[in-house]
């Protein structure tokens, strides 16, 4: 499924200028770079959100270095995480180098490698987050949507992507109910079983971590809602 004329129609020209140079200089270095995550999920939902995440098959740092030099777009960098911010007026882009993760213990921050687009979508939390929209030359706006994410849009359901996903970060319980309420879906069932099997694993988070998701509720249009529902 291509999506570049949605692409086109979704977002404001200051973006898709960014968008455009950011393929041309990802194709000069030999990168393939991808839209990911929530702003997949809202430009098919077709709900506003201009909170970018990029990722790159490649140096993230280096490219978002050279986006920055052409655009006159303002730079920030996280060398230690590989990941740098682009910011230009109202907008900002978030691009970062495609990881897999893996987790030491129940909990702990995970530890990232450098690998494949495949991956790094496997690591993320629900179906509808694990989609990506290439910004590559050859097929620019093609959606790539291995863990069927679209599909459940349609049949409004939050899926995670593999059994241990709740145990690895519990955090994703209290974000599963956050969207869950936010977009008037349903839990899919293995997805519910195994959310109030792995409850306890909330204690192995810490609480800086838990303090950060409440907060992510509480921004909600409706905290009322997730609040109860928890």
């Amino acid at each position: 499924m291509n999506l570049a004329s949605k692409v086109k129609s979704y977002f404001p020209k200051e973006l898709l200028e960014l968008l455009r140079d950011t393929s041309k200089e990802a194709s000069k270095l030999g990168q393939r770079v991808y839209l990911v995550g929530g702003i997949v999920r809202d430009l098919l939902l077709g709900y506003p959100n201009f909170d970018l995440d990029l990722v790159t098959e490649g140096d993230a740092v280096e490219l978002a270095n050279r986006i920055a030099r052409i655009s006159g777009a303002g730079l920030v960098i996280y060398p230690r995480f590989s990941t740098a911010k682009i910011k230009s007026g109202d907008f900002a882009i978030d691009i970062a180098t495609a990881r897999s993760e893996t987790y030491a213990r129940p909990g702990a921050l995970p530890a990232v490698t450098p690998s494949s687009i495949e991956k790094d979508l496997f690591r993320r939390d629900f179906s509808i987050n694990a989609m990506a929209i290439s910004l590559t030359a050859e097929d620019y706006g093609q959606l790539l949507d291995p863990h069927h994410g679209k599909d459940d849009l349609h049949s409004h359901l939050i899926r995670i992507l593999h059994p241990d996903s709740f145990s690895d970060d519990a955090t994703r319980i209290l974000r599963a109910i956050r969207y869950e309420q936010r977009l008037g879906f349903n839990l899919e069932h293995e997805t519910a079983r195994l959310l109030k099997r792995d409850i306890p694993m909330l204690d192995t988070i810490s609480g800086d971590r838990i303090r950060h998701e409440l907060e992510l509720i509480f921004r909600e249009e409706h905290p009322e809602h997730v609040i109860k529902r928890l």
